[in-house]
């Protein structure tokens, strides 16, 4: 590990030096933002029901129920950190060609551990009616409304809590304008839900989880047929900027059964409008997606039904895609130049029918609420107070009761500084 943190900080050094080596032919801009959330947190005991294959309950919080000796606790705890997108990097232009360059915390702890990664790492080459991208950056299909940072601190926009947002990806992607196209490396790690049983029972783990249930059925292979297509348009009309866009993205699993071998695929898709406004110092902004199959291919949720639902007792038999909907209301004002205060309120919704099960379906719903003061006491200096709530809701499989998926809340600072 040493030796990994000497390398690295070589090849920092090694970077920040190439200016002088380069002032005839690049500039670069170094940028630097330091991010901590310092917050308290708390979830309910019924956010330990999906546990461990899906903690997502609690939002990334270090907080989540837990079962001791068959009996459902809830649990609170203090969340100091370096947040995971503080970041270092540079804009770099030469004539018509430029690119950016940006590390960012993995999530390991800086005392013991660099815990970098790429965020960004692309170049650009202006051709005149537009601009060709190659590398990994931030993908069409990203459009952020709210500044939510909820529980663990997370990107402090709402991403997992029905963001417009399917990540930062390696692509080849064509600027036009407002339009932007894509070619963008596939999921296809995220594997289908197998409903591998004839009964549902009232252990969600059993039917809703990350990966391919053990049993008789399991993954021989999974294979990339297709790039993911990705396009948006962005448009302005005075005090009122629109986007629409959307994502495809595809995979093949051989699903093995026995000794036989059945083939499928696995289509993602998501369709996605947002709009942000300013009235003086009043603004709205809002979002709205559809889509199936999410879940599969990548996009954060916190949802426990956004995959592929596959019925594992045969050759021959079916899958049922998951839906996705989800919604963002946010309301803000500017009081001054430096202090401003936002509020918000986020839906989502995840609805599967087993194959396995004739008739019956499952479904989450999840509201977020939560409310925030921005407080810039310097310039690039940034304090931010959050109080929010997450409802899991119920899991809802028909013909059992519902299940109860806890809550969990939050009040935190993001203290944040730009240089």
């Amino acid at each position: 590990m040493k030796k990994l943190c000497v390398l690295f900080v070589a090849l920092v050094m090694v970077i920040m030096a190439m200016p002088a080596f380069a002032q005839d032919k690049a500039d670069w801009a170094f940028y630097g933002q330091a991010r901590m959330w310092t917050s308290w947190e708390s979830a309910d005991e019924e956010t330990a029901i999906a546990a461990p294959n899906f903690a997502g309950l609690s939002a990334g919080s270090r907080s989540r129920g837990w079962n001791a000796g068959g009996v459902l606790q809830d649990d609170s705890d203090l969340d100091w950190k370096l947040q995971t997108n503080s970041r270092l990097g540079a804009n770099v232009k030469w004539g018509n060609v430029g690119g950016q360059v940006e590390f960012g915390n993995a999530g390991g702890d800086p005392g013991t551990d660099f815990g970098a990664t790429w965020r960004l790492m692309y170049g650009t080459w202006n051709f005149g009616p537009g601009t060709l991208l190659v590398g990994k950056d931030y993908t069409p299909y990203f459009f952020i409304v709210s500044g939510m940072c909820g529980p663990g601190g997370g990107e402090c926009n709402g991403i997992g809590q029905g963001t417009i947002y399917h990540g930062r990806r390696a692509q080849l992607k064509l600027r036009m304008g407002g339009f932007q196209f894509a070619l963008v490396q596939p999921n296809s790690q995220t594997l289908a839900i197998n409903s591998a049983t004839s009964a549902v029972t009232a252990v969600p783990a059993n039917i809703v989880i990350n990966d391919i249930t053990a049993g008789p059925t399991g993954i021989r292979d999974v294979d990339q047929t297709l790039p993911g297509i990705e396009a948006s348009y962005s448009m302005n009309f005075g005090p009122v900027g629109l986007f629409l866009g959307g994502f495809y993205n595809t995979f093949d699993q051989e699903f093995n059964v026995g000794t036989a071998v059945s083939d499928f695929s696995i289509d993602s898709w998501a369709v996605g409008l947002g709009a942000r406004s300013a009235f003086g110092p009043l603004y709205v902004n809002g979002s709205a997606q559809f889509g199936s199959n999410v879940g599969n291919g990548g996009m954060p949720t916190n949802l426990l039904v956004t995959r592929m639902l596959k019925n594992g007792l045969g050759i021959g038999s079916v899958e049922e895609d998951a839906e996705y909907m989800a919604a963002q209301l946010i309301v803000g004002f500017k009081l001054m130049d430096s202090l401003a205060f936002e509020g918000g309120v986020i839906w989502q919704k995840g609805d599967v029918d087993n194959p396995s099960i004739i008739g019956q379906n499952i479904e989450q719903a999840m509201l977020a609420y939560y409310i925030q003061a921005v407080w810039s006491p310097a310039k690039n200096v940034f304090i931010v107070p959050e109080f929010g709530i997450i409802d899991n809701g119920e899991l809802q499989v028909s013909g059992i009761p519902d299940i109860e998926l806890g809550k969990v809340t939050w009040f935190g600072i993001k203290w944040q500084i730009n240089f």
